[in-house]
């Protein structure tokens, strides 16, 4: 039986692909979700990627590896219309592909970030 417990992400005791495969297992019933700045966020399409596939597909993020190790899991890394948004866990990045605002309608990610503003180095709870 599924709770609504179960469907809170938690950034700090899962990897990239946990994650993924708990937004993939919770759609289209309920949605995996966490909250940002008190608003709950919720997740319906990601995608996992590991560090070398981000430094791969953002080849200037390389000169900030030492930084980049050192950010919490559930920060945004990336957070534009044109680019998508990234977000860290403890082993990996996910990319997401389709999200949630609170109180608003399921939609791609590029048409809530025109919309919505998330800011880079904000950590989801």
């Amino acid at each position: 039986m599924l709770n609504k417990e179960m469907s809170k992400i938690n950034w700090d005791n899962k990897t990239a692909v946990e994650i993924k495969n708990l937004v993939r297992g919770l759609n289209p019933i309920m949605g995996a979700y966490s909250f940002l700045e008190g608003k709950k966020i919720k997740f319906w399409k990601v995608e996992s990627l590991t560090d070398e596939e981000l430094f791969t597909q953002f080849p200037d993020l390389r000169e900030f590896t030492a930084k980049f190790y050192e950010l919490s899991p559930g920060t945004i890394l990336f957070s534009d219309p044109k680019v998508g948004l990234y977000i860290k866990t403890i082993d990996g990045n996910i990319k997401v592909i389709e999200i949630q605002g609170e109180n608003a309608k399921r939609m791609n990610v590029e048409d809530f970030l025109r919309g919505n503003q998330l800011y880079a180095c904000s950590v989801f709870e």
